[in-house]
C-alpha cells in the first residue's frame, strides 16, 4: 500500500478542493509531502467522520456530490499511516487537480466586492449589518450559484443575500459613518407596502445565503434565483466577535444562467427559523424538541434542503409523508455541528405530490454534558438572533410542478408562516431519529415484526414496567402505555418514562410508511412519520451496542459464545436476530413461538462467518420467544481462523449491521 497508488486518489478526489491556497481549510493537501505532514491528523479525523465535512446521514435521500468517504477508503488511510506512510512510485500518482483559480466553482460571471471594509470590534454583542453592492446590471439576470469569500471568516456568523430594486438601501448606506446600515430583517421590508408581501418575498428565499461550512454548488438545470435589472445586491451579515478586531470586506461571485420557467419557494419547518415555535429551552434540558409541519397544496419539485440551529442543536430530521402513505426521510443529521451547515442538493429532482406533509424535527441539548454549550453553567435559552440564543428550522427549496400553481403555493406558505407552531406541552415526546433498532441500536426504517426501542420524554411510567404474557401472547398495554402504528397497538416488552421497547405490528407488511404515536395515560404524542421496509435484519449483541460479540449460543445450546467460551470451527452456533419481515405462516403480533409449527422468514436467509459462506440448518422463529425474534442455526465454516470472526446475516439480499462477531477456536 502506497501514497501514489492508494492514498493520492482519495485525497485529490475528496480533500484538495478545500485544502488548497485561498480556500477555507487551514493547510494544503496537494502533494505527498503535504499529506505526510498531516497524516496522523487525517487518519484520526476521517476515522471519526469529522472529515470530510458531510453531516447528512447515509441511507436516506441521495445527494449530489456527496463528500463522504467509504469504510474501505477510511481503512486504507489508517493502514497507510500505520505502515509508515510509504510514498511508492511517483510516476503512477494521479495528477493533482487543477482549479481555474481560487474560486471553487471557476471564474464567476460577475465579481462584486464591498466598497469599503467594515470594522468588527474584538468583543461585545453580535452585530447585524446590511451592505449594499451595486451590480451595474441593467437587464434581468438569473443566478444559478453564488460563492462568497469573507475576509474575516472567524467573525462572520452567516450572510443572507437579497436584491433591492427600490433604491432605499442606497439611502440608508453609510448614514452612521460606517459602511452599510444596521438592523436585521430590514431587507425583508425594503419597499414593501404590506406585511404579507414582505413575508412572501422573504419566503421566496431571496438569493440564498452562506453559513460556516457551506460548499458552493450550482442549482439544478432550469432552476435559478431572479436578480432584476437595476437591482442592488444586499448582504445581510451577522457578525459574532471573535476576540480580536477584524476588518471585513466581503467578495462575492455570481454565476448566471438563462431565465427559468418556475419561481423558487422556500418552505421552513418550523417557519421563520422557529420564531413561531416559542423556543424556550430550560437549563439542563438535554432532549428539547421543536417540530413544524406543512402540507403542500399543489404538486412541487424539491431540489435542495438544509438545516439551521445554533450551538445547542443536537440533531435534525425532515420527513415527507406522501398521500399514498409512503414516508421518505429527506434529511437526517444526528451529529449536528454549528460550524458545518451545508445546503444539500438532491441527486435527482424530488417530486412531492399535492397533499404531501413534511415534518421538521429539531432536538436541542442545553445540558452541561453538551461540550458545545456556550453557557457554563447552563442557562435558560430562548429564541433569538445572537449565537448564544437559539433558533432552528429545516429548509426545503421547491418549485411548483406547474408554474400556474405558484400563487397558490406562496399563499399557503405565507399563511403557514403566520401561524404559531403547535407546542409539545406535557404530551409524550419522541422523534423519528429516536426510534432505533432493538438489536443494532441504529435508527432506520421499521420492519414488520422488528424489535424497536423508542427514546423520548414522558413516554411511559416513572418506574420501569415489563410486558406481560396472557394466552401465549405479549400484552400491548404496559404501565398504562401503548405504542400505536397507524392506530394498531404494538406488543410491548417494557416501558418507562424515557424509553419503550416494542415489536412492530405485522400489519405494516407491504406498506412504505407508518405514523407512530405513544399513548401514556390520557395523553397521546404527536404522530411521528417513519419509513417501512420489507426486511431489515439486525443481530443482537452481548453489550446491546449493536456491534462486537453477538448474542450467540454454542452447539450445546447452553454455553454462551464468548472469548472465554469460543466455538470450534465446523460446529453449529445459534444466532439471534430481528427484522426478518413477514413470515410463513404469517406472523401474529405478540405470539410466543411454542410450536408445533414455527414461522420462517418469507424471504431467503443466508449467513457468512469470517467472510465464508456458512451452512444454514434452521432460520425461523426462536422457540419460546416472541414473534419477531429470529433464530438462525448455522455451521461455522471449517476454514474460519481462530479469534473474533465477523457474522453477517442476509434476508432477501439485505444484510445485517457490520461489526458483529462470534468467538472461534
Amino acid at each position: 500500500m502506497t501514497y501514489s497508488a492508494d492514498i493520492a486518489p482519495i485525497i485529490y478526489g475528496n480533500c484538495t478542493r478545500c485544502h488548497r491556497t485561498g480556500q477555507v481549510a487551514p493547510f494544503t493537501l496537494a502533494s505527498y509531502a503535504d499529506v505526510k505532514t498531516h497524516a496522523p491528523t487525517i487518519a484520526a479525523v476521517t476515522q471519526s467522520h469529522y472529515m470530510p465535512p458531510w453531516k447528512a446521514n447515509p441511507g436516506w435521500a441521495p445527494f449530489r456530490d456527496e463528500r463522504r468517504l467509504t469504510d474501505t477508503q477510511i481503512g486504507l488511510i489508517r493502514q497507510w499511516v500505520a505502515a509508515g506512510m510509504p510514498q511508492g512510485d511517483p510516476a503512477i500518482e494521479p495528477p493533482v487537480p487543477v482549479f481555474p483559480d481560487t474560486w471553487q466553482l471557476g471564474t464567476p460571471d460577475l465579481i462584486l466586492t464591498m466598497p469599503a471594509a467594515y470594522k468588527v470590534a474584538a468583543d461585545g454583542p453580535d452585530i447585524y449589518r446590511n451592505f449594499v453592492l451595486r451590480t451595474g446590471l441593467t437587464d434581468d439576470h438569473y443566478v444559478r450559484a453564488i460563492e462568497l469569500k469573507p475576509s474575516a471568516r472567524a467573525a462572520v456568523h452567516h450572510v443572507l443575500f437579497f436584491s433591492d430594486t427600490t433604491g432605499q438601501a442606497r439611502l440608508l448606506d453609510g448614514q452612521d459613518g460606517q459602511p452599510g446600515f444596521p438592523g436585521i430583517g430590514s431587507v425583508f421590508t425594503l419597499g414593501a407596502s404590506n406585511p404579507t408581501a414582505a413575508i412572501a418575498n422573504a419566503l421566496a428565499g431571496g438569493l440564498g445565503g452562506w453559513v460556516p461550512g457551506t460548499t458552493p454548488e450550482f442549482l439544478p438545470t432550469g432552476i435559478a434565483y431572479a436578480l432584476p435589472g437595476g437591482a442592488d445586491l444586499i448582504l445581510q451579515t451577522h457578525f459574532h466577535p471573535d476576540g480580536k478586531t477584524e476588518m471585513e470586506q466581503t467578495q462575492i461571485g455570481l454565476y448566471f444562467t438563462t431565465k427559468p420557467d418556475k419561481q423558487i419557494t422556500q418552505v421552513q419547518a418550523p417557519a421563520f427559523f422557529g420564531i413561531q415555535a416559542n423556543i424556550d429551552i430550560p437549563a439542563g434540558s438535554s432532549n428539547y424538541l421543536v417540530r413544524g409541519s406543512f402540507t403542500f397544496p399543489v404538486d412541487v419539485d424539491a431540489f435542495s434542503i438544509s438545516a439551521h440551529t445554533h450551538y445547542l442543536g443536537r440533531g435534525t430530521r425532515l420527513t415527507a409523508t406522501l398521500p399514498s402513505g409512503e414516508v421518505r426521510v429527506l434529511l437526517s443529521i444526528t451529529d449536528w455541528d454549528f460550524n458545518w451547515q451545508d445546503t444539500y442538493i438532491f441527486k435527482d429532482i424530488l417530486t412531492l405530490p399535492k397533499g404531501t406533509r413534511i415534518d421538521g424535527e429539531l432536538i436541542y441539548d442545553n445540558s452541561a454534558s453538551n461540550p458545545k454549550n456556550p453557557n457554563t453553567p447552563a442557562q435558560r435559552v430562548k429564541w433569538g438572533e445572537n449565537s448564544t440564543d437559539e433558533m432552528g428550522s429545516l429548509i426545503l427549496n421547491v418549485v411548483p410542478h406547474q408554474q400556474s400553481d405558484s400563487l397558490a403555493l406562496q399563499a399557503a406558505v405565507v399563511a403557514y408562516a403566520l401561524n404559531k407552531a403547535p407546542l409539545v406541552g406535557n404530551k409524550p415526546q419522541f422523534v423519528s431519529a429516536g426510534v432505533v433498532d432493538g438489536a443494532s441500536a441504529q435508527a432506520g426504517a421499521v420492519t414488520p415484526g422488528k424489535v424497536v426501542v423508542l427514546y423520548g420524554n414522558r413516554v411511559g411510567p416513572a418506574t420501569l414496567a415489563t410486558g406481560q404474557i396472557s394466552n401465549s401472547k405479549l400484552s400491548t398495554n404496559v404501565g398504562n402505555t401503548q405504542v400505536l402504528f397507524d392506530g394498531t397497538p404494538a406488543p410491548l416488552l417494557y416501558t418507562s418514562s424515557g424509553q419503550v421497547g416494542a415489536i412492530v405490528p405485522y400489519k405494516l407488511d407491504g406498506q412504505l410508511g407508518t405514523q407512530v404515536q405513544v399513548k401514556s395515560g390520557t395523553l397521546t404524542s404527536d404522530a411521528v412519520a417513519l419509513p417501512v421496509a420489507p426486511v431489515a435484519p439486525s443481530l443482537f449483541t452481548a453489550d446491546l451496542s449493536g456491534s462486537g460479540q453477538g448474542v450467540i449460543l454454542n452447539q450445546d445450546g447452553v454455553t454462551v459464545n464468548s472469548s472465554a467460551h469460543p466455538a470450534p470451527a465446523g460446529s453449529i452456533v445459534v444466532i439471534y436476530a430481528t427484522g426478518a419481515g413477514q413470515t410463513s405462516p404469517a406472523g401474529v403480533d405478540g405470539q410466543l413461538a411454542n410450536g408445533p409449527v414455527y414461522p420462517k422468514p418469507a424471504q431467503n436467509v443466508a449467513v457468512t462467518i469470517g467472510g465464508l459462506p456458512a451452512e444454514v440448518l434452521y432460520a425461523g422463529a426462536a422457540p419460546t420467544l416472541v414473534a419477531g425474534v429470529m433464530q438462525i442455526n448455522a455451521r461455522i465454516p471449517a476454514g474460519v481462523s481462530p479469534g473474533d470472526a465477523t457474522v453477517d446475516v442476509a434476508v432477501g439480499g439485505i444484510h445485517s449491521q457490520a461489526g458483529v462477531t462470534v468467538a472461534v477456536k
